[in-house]
């Protein structure tokens, strides 16, 4: 009997995948992702405080390097037309690390050369991301706040740890060594995806695949949870973006820097991958705007505390070990969210992954000029308070909309698959 219903071996494939990727794997996969990240917001700018360079400058470098983060969803469609997506990933992360690597290499060239190396690896990291996010998608929705826990350990964890052990380096070896494993700590942990369940792609023509995944996207951009969910995503609270630039204003606090490569790395990572796994834990049983909107608010407590308490090494301690906690548990709640608004996909899965995280990692490229501004004008007193007085207003604002909005939300539920059936082909 010849099957011509697509669309049922579709939905059969991707219900098989769902069941098969487990939440952990994602922690795996999200190491390099972080690491890439860590390169830039606390590798660079350590090495460049060393060398001199204010933190004005400083910031300016970590935003324009984070830009690509926004608008990587341009690229992103590769991932739903093209190869394999653990293929994707691979050729990412190698990507990525070769490019961090580079950037390193020219520290002592210009900081111009340097912006554009990092601007090149987070593009590569931006695509990592829509691979990887596309199969985060076929998880079950029972199961998806420990998901963006596991995602965000992964993520800050494995980024702040592999950040730390970076900084720790770069006291001990030479740049080319540290180039080199730089590129190793961002490439090697994407191996992880070869142990990925992916569904067989359909046999389709490139135009009904186009079609289908236009298609897909359409679904998403009608959908009401979308707009709610771009009012969370593009709003402040969460951003975190102090975790951008901890390592460079530890000076500012009379920390040594053992207490910040310890402060920064080791204890921030540990402390974000505690904060990500109960971020996840608890929006799985609670409203995702709600802790969305009181993770903003936790945020700005301690902003508040790093700001306005004596500026010790013990206040640097505290204060950023409280941030971080704040830090995971914000991204844990951010993917959840995410994952509700977008539903089940199978053609557009990495683009509108990418679309959504795009939308949130505007406000942390945003935040992080603002509070580099911030500190130009008053100090590390400046930088905090700009970024708590975001965080806290925003967070405000997030807990009304949620209040407001949540019987809305449960009326428009989230976009189911799309897929067009292909033609049936005649047997041979």
């Amino acid at each position: 009997m010849m099957k011509n219903n697509s669309a049922e071996s579709a939905r059969k494939a991707f219900t098989l995948t769902a069941r098969q990727n487990h939440p952990w794997l994602f922690g795996l996969l999200f190491i390099p992702y972080g690491v890439a990240s860590a390169v830039n917001t606390l590798l660079v700018p350590y090495v460049l405080r060393q060398q001199g360079i204010p933190v004005d400058r400083i910031a300016g470098v970590v935003a324009v390097a984070a830009i690509p983060t926004v608008w990587s969803f341009l690229c992103s469609p590769l991932v739903d037309l093209g190869p394999k997506r653990r293929s994707w990933i691979l050729f990412a992360a190698l990507g990525s690390g070769i490019a961090a690597g580079v950037a390193l290499l020219s520290i002592h060239l210009s900081l111009a050369i340097v912006t554009a190396l990092l601007f090149t690896s987070s593009t590569f990291s931006g695509l990592y991301g829509a691979a990887s996010g596309a199969v985060l998608t076929t998880l079950p929705a029972s199961v998806r706040g420990q998901a963006g826990g596991w995602v965000n350990a992964g993520n800050l964890g494995g980024g702040a740890l592999g950040g730390g052990l970076l900084i720790g380096l770069a006291d001990a070896v030479r740049l080319p060594i540290l180039a080199v494993c730089v590129t190793l700590l961002v490439a090697l942990p994407a191996v992880a995806a070869l142990l990925i369940h992916e569904a067989p792609r359909a046999r389709e023509a490139f135009l009904p695949l186009v079609k289908n995944v236009a298609r897909d996207l359409k679904d998403v951009f009608k959908s009401r949870r979308t707009l709610f969910g771009l009012i969370f995503f593009l709003s402040p609270a969460g951003s975190a973006a102090v975790a951008n630039l901890i390592s460079s204003v530890g000076p500012d606090y009379k920390a040594s820097d053992h207490e910040v490569l310890l402060i920064s790395g080791i204890a921030g990572g540990l402390l974000s991958a505690f904060g990500s796994f109960a971020g996840g834990f608890i929006c799985d049983r609670m409203n995702r705007m709600t802790a969305y909107a009181l993770a903003g608010l936790l945020c700005a407590v301690f902003a508040l505390y790093l700001g306005f308490a004596p500026h010790t090494a013990s206040t640097y301690a505290i204060g950023y070990s409280g941030y971080a906690l704040a830090a995971g548990f914000s991204y844990a709640v951010f993917t959840a969210l995410v994952l509700d608004v977008l539903g089940e996909r199978t053609h557009a899965a990495g683009t509108g992954y990418a679309l959504m995280s795009a939308s949130g990692n505007l406000p942390i490229v945003y935040m992080t000029a603002l509070d580099g501004v911030g500190y130009k004008r008053w100090g590390a007193r400046g930088l905090m308070g700009v970024d708590a007085l975001a965080e806290a207003g925003a967070g405000i604002v997030l807990l009304v909309i949620a209040r407001l909005v949540r019987n809305v939300w449960k009326s428009a539920p989230a976009p189911e698959i799309s897929i067009e059936p292909a033609p049936s082909e005649s047997p041979a």
